[in-house]
């Protein structure tokens, strides 16, 4: 196997203390940790990725286009609205969950030792990461509309794997529009579409033009989008979430956690409409269905509490090899020739209830299909 480079070797210092990234993540609604991890890390794992990327993109021969609707000069919508062309999340942009292999699956990304007692003062003593994806806009790919990730609290921790330049599609993001008035909660702040217009006329925003090797720590509440790639070469970079379970509510999200057999046949449904939503002629067959088994398969991890999951075991060698600190944020995950976390009738019974509701939609939303065509889906 190869060799995993663990939080206690080549760990870099931290410039600032953990109170004053918490401060201003408080303030901003994020903050960034530079130098954070190794160059030669950062390109092992871009090597690693932007091959699995690739053979991904080849798997799913969607052509790349190009937008009639203006997309990739501008775009001022807001609220959620992704349209896979191109890419299996937005226009020419792809998401994709890393593969289960050493080189994303290390403890310098997932329990950084400067990153993780920031995620631990914002989260509590024993947070749980519970996807390990990515975000990557080909060129071409257009400007996002808008959007929080979700209206309750959580963190999102991006790791670019390239330099963010003005013309690669860098990230940028509302500062101080992940609370209300100014004062830091961990309470849900849904701003509606009026509200987001009117914040944005008022805060101007900012592209995070941050470099490789760097850690940003997101609120998933904050304000935000993807900018248009203008350049030539894909941006690569991680996306790993992160939550605490210290309550249950569902409308965060959070409930006891399922069986993992309920979850993976739900996973395996959220699969499927992405497949059928995707079609087979190298053009998304129905945006809407894409989208939906997106947003489904999101809900099944969250709610389980990883993206590990019958696709993405944790072979019983690597799980050895983890730290103590990296198996508590991977508590969830599912490791090959061990029982899956969470044993919960009513946590199963929750998202069984949820998926049927996610079902008959994408059964109403292929009828659609069948009689309209895919061009008006």
């Amino acid at each position: 196997m190869q060799a995993i480079l663990t939080a206690e070797t080549e760990a870099p210092q931290a410039s600032v203390g953990t109170r004053e990234h918490v401060e201003r993540f408080h303030r901003d609604g994020f903050v960034l940790i530079e130098n954070a991890l190794p160059r030669e890390l950062v390109a092992t794992v871009r090597a690693a990725f932007m091959e699995a990327m690739e053979a991904k993109v080849a798997r799913f021969a969607l052509t790349p286009v190009k937008p009639t609707d203006g997309r990739d000069k501008a775009n001022d919508k807001v609220k959620i609205d992704f349209q896979p062309e191109g890419g299996n999340h937005d226009l020419n942009r792809w998401n994709m969950h890393v593969p289960t292999q050493p080189e994303f699956l290390q403890e310098m990304l997932i329990a950084n030792p400067v990153a993780l007692p920031v995620i631990k003062a914002l989260l509590g003593a024993e947070p749980v990461a519970f996807l390990i994806a990515s975000d990557t806009p080909y060129p071409g790919s257009g400007f996002q509309n808008i959007h929080q990730d979700f209206p309750r609290f959580g963190l999102t921790v991006n790791i670019p794997l390239v330099d963010f330049t003005e013309d690669n599609a860098p990230l940028e993001v509302w500062p101080g529009s992940h609370v209300r008035d100014g004062v830091f909660h961990t309470g849900k702040s849904d701003l509606s579409g009026a509200e987001i217009k009117a914040l944005v006329a008022r805060v101007p925003g900012r592209r995070m033009l941050i470099k490789a090797g760097s850690i940003l720590i997101r609120d998933q509440r904050m304000v935000h989008r993807g900018t248009a790639n203008t350049g030539t070469a894909p941006r690569p970079c991680l996306a790993i979430w992160y939550k605490n379970l210290d309550h249950y509510r569902i409308t965060s999200l959070t409930i006891p956690v399922p069986h993992r057999s309920v979850a993976n046949r739900l996973a395996r449904v959220a699969l499927r409409m992405r497949q059928e939503g995707r079609g087979s002629s190298g053009a998304v067959a129905s945006k809407k269905l894409v989208n939906l088994g997106n947003f489904f398969g999101r809900v099944v991890e969250e709610t389980s509490v990883s993206d590990r999951d019958y696709r993405r075991e944790i072979p019983g060698e690597m799980w050895a090899h983890f730290s103590p600190e990296m198996r508590s944020l991977l508590r969830y995950a599912s490791v090959q020739g061990t029982p899956g976390g969470g044993q919960s009738v009513l946590g199963s019974a929750i998202l069984i209830a949820v998926g049927t509701a996610f079902t008959l939609r994408a059964w109403q939303l292929k009828r659609s299909i069948a009689g309209a065509g895919p061009s008006r889906t």
